[in-house]
């Protein structure tokens, strides 16, 4: 059991941080005291670029398909090395899930 004292100095310590913090961490203070409190962005786990094959098989398509979609600007490609090229993760989950390319 704390003492009474060692509570006021945790308190005051507290407050002391809140009046301290960045305009944006004040701000994700005040939502979550109106009980807007927004989910953690996901972790993303693998590999950040895809090369062709697997990112085809990721979205269901052949790679002309994916091609296809890569000329038609549905999705953006990584040149990693020269004619060697990537798809980004996160575009393609995006497009699987049913959001726009990034």
């Amino acid at each position: 059991m704390t003492s009474p004292s060692v509570t006021t100095a945790l308190a005051n310590e507290w407050l002391i941080r809140v009046l301290q913090a960045t305009p944006e961490q004040q701000a994700a203070i005040d939502r979550i005291l109106a009980g807007k409190i927004e989910p953690a962005p996901p972790v993303l786990s693998g590999p950040l670029l895809l090369p062709m094959g697997k990112a085809a098989a990721l979205l269901g398509v052949s790679r002309p398909t994916l091609w296809r979609m890569l000329n038609a600007g549905r999705l953006t490609r990584v040149e990693v090395l020269p004619k060697t090229y990537r798809v980004r993760r996160a575009e393609l989950e995006a497009l699987v899930n049913g959001g726009a390319s990034q």
